[in-house]
């Protein structure tokens, strides 16, 4: 005779609260980082696309990508190389599916990583949607480690201290914000 632990009302139970405290943990995780991920809506990630001036074969680096829309979107519509930077695991799993599933694996991939030490020197395009904290914290790795004429493009919020040389506007109303790395001197 098979001694049962607990019948399977009681299991579906535990599941589920095992379930809830693991998803109130990513959520608790998740509330620590510089940017709570917000799905893009479709038509907001083909204006930052179009505002970037991204054209094929350049390199799109999209710093936390969340699901990845943006890399998909630069690598199949512009023809860019594109690589995203997201550091939940979850959703870089995710976007690595995604690009799988499109068939975009030569053109574009996804690091599970930090987004403040992923080297940034070879990208002639930088997207943000991020925190206005998060922006404040990049801006001097983003001024030092670009090359002149890089672009950089912050969705929602500014970066602080920077002109914009253009400015944009996403589906819902909110500011698309178009940076360009200055010559030196």
């Amino acid at each position: 005779m098979r001694r049962v632990f607990f019948s399977h009302s009681e299991n579906v139970f535990y599941l589920w609260i095992a379930l809830g405290a693991l998803t109130a943990v990513w959520v608790g995780w998740n509330l620590t980082l510089d940017a709570l991920w917000q799905p893009t809506d479709r038509v907001t990630v083909r204006r930052i696309l179009f505002l970037s001036g991204i054209r094929e074969g350049e390199l799109l680096i999209d710093l936390g990508c969340g699901d990845g829309r943006i890399v998909v979107a630069a690598a199949r519509e512009f023809g860019a190389t594109a690589t995203g930077v997201e550091i939940d695991p979850m959703r870089a799993l995710w976007a690595k599916a995604w690009i799988l599933l499109a068939g975009l694996s030569e053109c574009a991939r996804v690091i599970r990583g930090d987004m403040y030490t992923v080297e940034l020197s070879d990208a002639d395009v930088v997207i943000l949607f991020l925190s206005a904290k998060a922006n404040l914290r990049l801006q001097d790795r983003l001024r030092r480690e670009l090359r002149p004429g890089a672009r950089v493009v912050s969705y929602y919020h500014p970066i602080w201290g920077w002109t914009p040389e253009q400015i944009g506007e996403a589906k819902a109303g909110h500011q698309i914000y178009l940076y360009r790395i200055p010559e030196a001197g």
